[in-house]
């Protein structure tokens, strides 16, 4: 499926528990965007903090299982694991409860992240773990020391953000990813009165630096600019289960796709399907039969 994967990609911020009713399981957009990319067969590595505890155990021997990177994980004894309870609404959508402090507020930058960043083809960013000045700090060394691609996944949880935050991570990026909700609010707080999808694309486009644009939509499907061009994946009718995590795979496949194959229609498709296959499960991280995919794709075209 994939024509190359030599590549190293690495994700910045938050490790943590989400705490459903009955049960915990662990996530965290970085971490779920690395374990998509590790479960396609690519190198994936995280820079994260986790609590000297029983939950930073779990995360770290859980990211290991999973092939993930984790030299850059800190222990910091000041602050616990992070947990996130998660509430889903009668269809299924997500709320988030996200307790403050916890250990991935305190992110250091350390000469194994230094020399992480140096060598790797791809950064993935949110803005989340920005709210705290530490993890905030070490983000943007992390950026600035990095001749990688760097790439913006917007996760916005109020009240864990602001403007000027925003802003300030959006110029550092190549590719930014929003849902459709993230781009409005975001270009009207930029100044932006236009109302398509397109137009604020654009909009954001001519402001910053980023060449290429991603909005999902839902089960309305996703938008790219490239290039200058449009592309478009309508979406496809599912069970809706739940939405965590369905994003973060999302943009997980689509880099992967993207940089393998440098087909930006292919990795649309790809991606989408394999985002409605996540919201259609349990959780934020399933497994994903790729023939499934190809199978769903090929029906499509």
């Amino acid at each position: 499926m994939f024509k190359n994967k030599n590549f190293q990609f690495t994700s910045f911020g938050e490790v943590l528990f989400d705490v459903f009713e009955n049960e915990k399981k662990i996530g965290g957009a970085p971490l779920n965007i690395a374990l998509r990319i590790s479960s396609l067969g690519f190198k994936a590595a995280i820079i994260s903090a986790v609590g000297k505890d029983e939950n930073g155990k779990e995360i770290l021997e859980f990211m290991r299982q999973k092939q993930v990177n984790t030299a850059s994980v800190a222990e910091v004894p000041q602050y616990p694991t992070g947990v996130v309870k998660v509430s889903l609404d009668k269809n299924g959508v997500a709320e988030y409860e996200i307790d403050y402090p916890a250990a991935w507020d305190a992110i250091p930058f350390s000469t194994e992240t230094e020399k992480l960043v140096k060598g790797t083809d791809v950064i993935i960013y949110g803005s989340l773990a920005s709210r705290d000045e530490i993890s905030r700090n070490s983000l943007l060394e992390a950026l600035q020391r990095s001749d990688a691609m760097k790439v913006f996944d917007i996760n916005l949880r109020p009240p864990h953000y602001n403007r000027e935050t925003i802003q300030q991570l959006i110029q550092h990026a190549d590719l930014i990813k929003f849902n459709e909700e993230e781009l409005l609010e975001i270009s009207a707080s930029l100044g932006s009165d236009e109302i398509s999808i397109e137009r604020n694309m654009q909009f954001i486009k001519e402001k910053f630096k980023a060449t290429t644009i991603c909005v999902t939509r839902g089960s309305a499907g996703a938008v790219l600019l490239y290039n200058d061009k449009f592309y478009y994946n309508g979406g496809r009718k599912i069970q809706l289960v739940d939405t965590v995590g369905a994003g973060d795979s999302f943009l997980g496949s689509f880099l992967c796709s993207l940089l393998s194959d440098q087909d930006p229609q292919k990795a649309l498709d790809f991606a989408s399907v394999v985002g409605s296959i996540v919201a259609s499960s349990a959780g934020a991280n399933p497994e994903i039969d790729l023939q499934e995919v190809e199978a769903i794709m090929q029906k499509n075209q």
